[in-house]
């Protein structure tokens, strides 16, 4: 009976998790105690807490990033073996957050409100535009933002950065190293005192370092009626290491690649495009590295003559 009347209760989470909702990233320290979070459309804010254990556990909940200001009525609403989603003694948001007490073997729904007493803050964060790095070359970039409330203290955040880089919670410099050739979708958030918070939006491109020259060898190392291997050998050139590459070439002929080893190749039409495994990314100067396909063909296996790396043309 426990366990049907709590699948019973998670079905009535559409009482308070509506159409359009955004879920919230949410963790308890307890384990004992499930936790989720969704921010609905109109801005309510919708906590889900379930507390498996056998005693009642005490909880501070930090709204921090949600834009929920100061003053916001909470209202728990109680499902366990007495009680099916009965609303409790309404508390409200202070500090950015609010402390409740989970009863032993309960679910406890709080629906936090989107109006308070904070003030109505407006947080802006103004967006730096999409960035570009280098593998291997230290990136800085600041985040602004600004509060319409007075005396406010900003607290930044970012997700979806570049591996290498992180965020000074206190002054918003997003800074570090990148590691990995990729492209990023950023996004970062200032959030003040009562909760009230705004954020934005851009991508990070990181491209392969290093400079100098390479060298490309293609080599079919067998062929089929449809079919074919094919060998690339990579050789740096240039006086320093590449950290992270991709080659790019295009079929003069209707191959496709079928498989790959040693890089990770993805296919348009003819043109192809392979990215280090996260092993071969370093070639250091006058090294080289080497990986292979399979493929099909229909009409034509022609070997392809040109190839760049990392944006610059390679000699073969």
């Amino acid at each position: 009976m426990a366990s049907s009347g709590r699948l019973w209760a998670f079905a009535n989470y559409s009482r308070y998790i509506h159409p359009g909702a955004v879920r919230i990233a949410a963790t308890s320290s307890n384990g004992g105690v499930d936790i989720s979070a969704f921010k609905n459309t109109d801005g309510i804010v919708a906590i889900a807490a379930l507390n498996t254990g056998t005693s009642a556990d005490p909880i501070t909940y930090s709204l921090s990033g949600t834009g929920t200001p100061n003053g916001a009525t909470v209202t728990p609403y109680l499902t366990n073996s007495a009680n099916d989603v009965a609303a409790q003694a309404a508390t409200s948001v202070s500090g950015g957050s609010f402390s409740a007490s989970i009863p032993a073997r309960s679910l406890v729904t709080y629906a936090v409100g989107a109006s308070g007493s904070g003030g109505g803050n407006t947080v802006t964060v103004t967006n730096p535009g999409s960035q570009t790095g280098t593998v291997g070359t230290a990136e800085s970039v600041q985040i602004h933002a600004t509060d319409s409330g007075t005396g406010q203290t900003l607290r930044y955040g970012a997700t979806g950065l570049p591996a290498g880089l992180s965020v000074n919670s206190s002054t918003g410099l997003i800074s570090g190293t990148p590691t990995a050739v990729a492209t990023s979708t950023v996004t970062v958030t200032a959030t003040d005192g009562t909760g009230a918070s705004g954020l934005a939006t851009f991508t990070w491109t990181i491209s392969g370092g290093g400079g100098g020259g390479c060298k490309v060898a293609y080599a079919t190392q067998s062929q089929w009626a449809g079919g074919f291997v094919a060998g690339v050998t990579i050789t740096n050139t240039g006086s320093t290491a590449i950290n992270g590459w991709t080659l790019k070439f295009t079929f003069p002929g209707d191959q496709r690649i079928t498989n790959a080893w040693n890089g990770q190749a993805t296919q348009t039409g003819e043109a192809v495009s392979i990215t280090n495994e996260s092993y071969n990314g370093t070639i250091a100067p006058g090294a080289n590295t080497s990986l292979g396909f399979q493929g099909t063909w229909t009409s034509s296996d022609a070997v392809p003559t040109a190839f760049t790396l990392n944006g610059t043309a390679c000699t073969t």
